[in-house]
């Protein structure tokens, strides 16, 4: 349906339309072109009228505004051309958090919650401990650290400024102050002096030729957060190589990686010296992340 005849059908006789009624309605517009059409509307729809799901549940049934039905078929259209809800909204909750997203930094996903969970236990609540979190992005990874550990400090780095942007505006919107901004092409920019507990990384690790990159919220995120050369390994191996003149004596490296480069990422833990490697698997059972201590 163009968008000028959902324009209308939001306008036509929007008295006799009810918050249920739009949702359904837009459930059947978006079952061709998205996995969770229902979800898609009632998360669209909450957006709009500013209520959590507890009030569709009781008041779905009153008469939507003719207001409300207007910007919430907006909306329904966004997301009809592709445009992933986490940017259509302008944020996305993760871990304890709600992250401001937008077209220059990657939607955090429940998979990257693992590698969270994997990290906590390898830093001491009461220690002030040192965290590097390499490739920030929106600061997902970062301040989820920070808060969970409000005695460590946090060396937020990205390559970009504007998701540097992002992520410092995160930072305030969410009230932790124990985290630092640095742009950098990885640890180019970091004093050669600085050693960390605990580095912690999501990068790009997605091939040049996985068709999953011309499907769904990924045509939409950006690419060079998405995809690594030598078959998605290129910065994992920059990474895991570089860590350990970046660690203390015992320190963690923690990467997430893709389900099936697992067995080369554990291979290059184990090259560059690093012990008690650790492979996560995430909600699904898929390999998500490893992780190594540095000898």
């Amino acid at each position: 349906m163009p968008s000028d005849s959902i324009s209308k059908t939001a306008s036509h006789n929007h008295q006799s339309r009810t918050y249920t009624f739009l949702i359904d309605d837009a459930k059947a517009l978006l079952y061709d072109c998205c996995d969770t059409p229902r979800i898609d509307a009632e998360i669209l729809i909450q957006h709009v009228v500013k209520k959590d799901l507890s009030w569709l549940i009781c008041y779905g049934d009153s008469i939507a505004s003719a207001e409300h039905a207007k910007h919430f078929y907006q909306l329904v259209e966004q997301r009809r051309q592709g445009h992933p809800v986490a940017y259509i909204l302008g944020e996305r909750d993760f871990w304890s958090l709600t992250l401001n997203v937008n077209k220059n930094v990657l939607i955090p996903r429940p998979d990257t919650e693992t590698l969270i969970e994997a990290a906590l236990p390898l830093v001491p609540n009461s220690d002030t401990s040192h965290i590097l979190d390499l490739g920030t992005g929106s600061g997902a990874i970062a301040l989820s650290l920070a808060k969970e550990r409000p005695n460590s400090i946090v060396t937020a780095v990205d390559y970009h400024q504007k998701a540097l942007e992002v992520a410092e505006q995160n930072a305030k919107r969410n009230n932790i102050n124990n985290v630092n901004f640095v742009q950098s092409n990885w640890f180019q920019s970091l004093n050669p002096i600085s050693r960390f507990d605990l580095i912690a990384s999501n990068p790009p690790y997605i091939e040049s030729n996985d068709p999953h990159l011309v499907q769904g919220d990924l045509r939409f995120e950006p690419p060079s957060a998405l995809i690594a050369k030598k078959n998605g390994l290129a910065d994992l191996a920059l990474i895991i190589e570089s860590a350990p003149n970046y660690l203390k004596p015992q320190g963690w490296l923690i990467v997430e990686h893709g389900y099936n480069q697992a067995d080369a990422v554990a291979q290059l833990f184990n090259e560059h010296g690093f012990s008690k490697v650790r492979l996560f698997h995430d909600l699904n059972n898929l390999a998500r992340c490893t992780l190594g201590q540095i000898c």
